[in-house]
């Protein structure tokens, strides 16, 4: 959904992972931690993490990777 390509599942991890062009989410759905990975304009490839969720922050995430939630903290590769 939302030109997003579904990947795969690492059923051990509990994490399903999607794919839309340079984009990726892994999805942590035991969690509902979202991790993005994307190009930044201005720091380069990042990786935000999500924490806690509710199911309507889950869909505006895969909708607008880049929204902000107010529950991340990000990491840089």
């Amino acid at each position: 959904a939302n030109g997003w390509t579904y990947q795969g599942r690492n059923e051990q991890s509990r994490v399903d992972f999607y794919q839309r062009g340079g984009e990726k989410i892994d999805h942590y759905y035991t969690t509902g931690t979202i991790k993005t990975s994307l190009e930044h304009p201005t720091q380069g490839k990042t990786q935000m993490f999500r924490r806690d969720l509710e199911p309507a922050e889950v869909e505006r995430v895969i909708e607008q990777p880049r929204a902000h939630t107010g529950h991340g903290y990000q990491r840089r590769k």
